[in-house]
């Protein structure tokens, strides 16, 4: 029984690396953990800098825990895009995630502002100053380890309130809500490394009342 973590960052930063062939190549990372966020990020850059020639940009967020076939933990992420934003197919927004994936963060969005220079750079050379632009902002950023939670929901009866509290406790859960009518409604954010040894508890210590 782990906690489970993810790597991400909590703080933006920006980083611009050296011009290439005289095109501006400006990067910036967020925390964004739903489609609201990236929005409101991208947003943010395109008022920032209303003169670039592109936005590019790649994000991934709502982690997930899956295991291969040798059980080696995976981690994904439930939702992610890229966008080349008008630069050629593929030149942009997948080197962007190929260094969000390579630094294995999630709940983040890289975008990469270009200031045309004058002079075409190609796909090689488009496909470089992209990943390139995005593997130094996230160098230059502060990766943290955040942990992974996730939300469960449960029922059980008032006299079973002791035990489920000192349970509650032994696991350092959330509450997010709790209702009471005929019976208490509970509604927590513990560690996905966690869940499966709460629930256990809570069935056993209920003599299988509480069934999750």
């Amino acid at each position: 029984m782990d906690k489970s973590f993810y790597k991400t960052v909590y703080e933006h930063s920006e980083y611009e690396i050296p011009k290439i062939k005289w095109s501006r190549f400006i990067g910036n990372i967020f925390h964004g953990e739903d489609k609201k966020d990236t929005d409101n990020f991208l947003a943010q850059i395109e008022k920032k800098y209303p003169d670039a020639s592109h936005h590019c940009f790649a994000y991934r967020y709502d982690v997930l825990i899956n295991q291969d076939i040798f059980w080696t933990t995976i981690y994904t992420s439930k939702y992610h895009k890229v966008s080349d934003a008008g630069e050629p197919t593929n030149t942009a927004g997948k080197p962007i995630m190929n260094m969000i994936e390579k630094y294995e963060l999630h709940n983040v969005m890289v975008i990469v502002t270009r200031f045309f220079g004058g002079t075409l750079l190609g796909v090689g050379g488009l496909i470089h100053a992209y990943g390139e632009c995005a593997k130094q902002t996230i160098e230059h950023a502060k990766i943290v380890e955040a942990e992974i939670m996730k939300t469960v929901k449960f029922n059980y009866s008032f006299d079973l309130v002791p035990i489920v509290r000192n349970i509650l406790n032994k696991y350092g859960v959330k509450t997010i809500e709790e209702k009471y009518d005929k019976d208490v409604e509970g509604e927590i954010s513990i560690n996905s490394g966690y869940i499966e040894a709460f629930k256990k508890e809570l069935f056993e210590n209920s003599k299988g009342q509480i069934k999750l």
